[in-house]
């Protein structure tokens, strides 16, 4: 069926309670509409990835594609602007959980070329 005018589609998602024991410290918290791209260790773009909820330490993140992550990510956090370390402790497909490292040593050509639109290109 064609797009019509006045005519709107949404879909409504409802994240399912976990189906196993939280050994986390601290609640996760919902992150809504915030995304970034995620590097190798080398620098070199991998995929572009949504927030799905943070924690003190940690992150839960939605990759835009299937891509095998190695265990030391670079994450271009494109709210704040930032680069930041993390270790993978999992992933399951597009979804994959983090270990939070700290701030990524600062690289300002990195940084220019993350917030341009050429970014998967070195």
């Amino acid at each position: 069926m064609l797009p019509r005018e006045g005519v709107v589609t949404y879909s409504v998602v409802v994240e399912e309670p976990p189906s196993f024991i939280e050994r986390r410290r601290e609640a996760r918290r919902p992150v809504h509409l915030q995304s970034g791209k995620i590097l190798d260790g080398g620098e070199r773009f991998l995929t572009e990835f949504l927030y799905r909820n943070k924690t003190g330490g940690g992150i839960r993140l939605r990759l835009a594609q299937r891509v095998p992550l190695p265990r030391s990510i670079i994450l271009y956090d494109d709210q704040q602007g930032a680069l930041l370390a993390a270790n993978v402790i999992w992933q399951n497909g597009v979804d994959a959980g983090c270990r939070m490292k700290g701030r990524w040593p600062h690289n300002e050509k990195l940084l220019l070329r993350m917030s341009g639109p050429y970014y998967s290109l070195q």
